[in-house]
């Protein structure tokens, strides 16, 4: 290189350059990301704000939805049967049968529980009535909650052959319950 030097006025350029150059670096290199950690982390607590606030109406309304889904098993205790299994399900039907049996007079000759398939319970019922025991039966069968739904009736009247009437008919009958078991906690 050849040694020239620069004017005064040529140095203080330079120099200005050099300051310049120098004050870019920094504000690109420390000012820069700095400043662009607080706006992102403003961003984030906007973000987190929001969350916040929708985790609030969201636990705000837990006690509406809790009152609204008791309202809806309330209801649909009404329709199916809610036990924790299978097996106390299928209690449930043979002691409903048996009560209404037994409100109506008639005699009890045995029950079995019946194969269900998934959401119901069947059992079978064997009892002796008198026709009007049988009627009453029927009717109060029909108007429990949930509803009892027989699925097969036999009903045999041979002693009334002898007698000429229909005082004790053998009757067996098979019903099932719509049933959901309970969820254990």
């Amino acid at each position: 290189m050849s040694g020239r030097t620069l004017s005064p006025r040529e140095a203080r350029l330079v120099a200005l350059l050099i300051l310049l150059a120098v004050i870019g670096a920094v504000w690109l290199l420390v000012i820069g990301p700095f400043l662009r950690g607080f706006t992102d982390r403003s961003a984030e607590r906007a973000e987190l704000a929001a969350r916040v606030a929708a985790n609030d109406r969201m636990i705000a309304a837990v006690p509406r939805l809790r009152s609204a889904a008791e309202a809806r098993n309330r209801a649909l205790g009404a329709v199916i049967l809610i036990a924790p299994d299978s097996a106390t399900a299928s209690g449930i039907l043979r002691d409903r049968l048996q009560a209404a049996l037994v409100a109506t007079g008639g005699s009890f000759r045995g029950a079995e529980d019946l194969p269900g398939t998934r959401g119901r319970v069947s059992c079978r019922l064997r009892a002796q009535l008198s026709p009007d025991q049988l009627g009453r039966f029927l009717v109060l069968a029909q108007n429990a909650r949930p509803a009892i739904i027989i699925t097969s009736l036999v009903v045999s009247g041979e002693g009334s052959l002898v007698t000429g009437r229909a005082s004790a008919l053998d009757v067996q009958l098979e019903a099932s319950l719509p049933v959901r078991l309970a969820a254990s906690r």
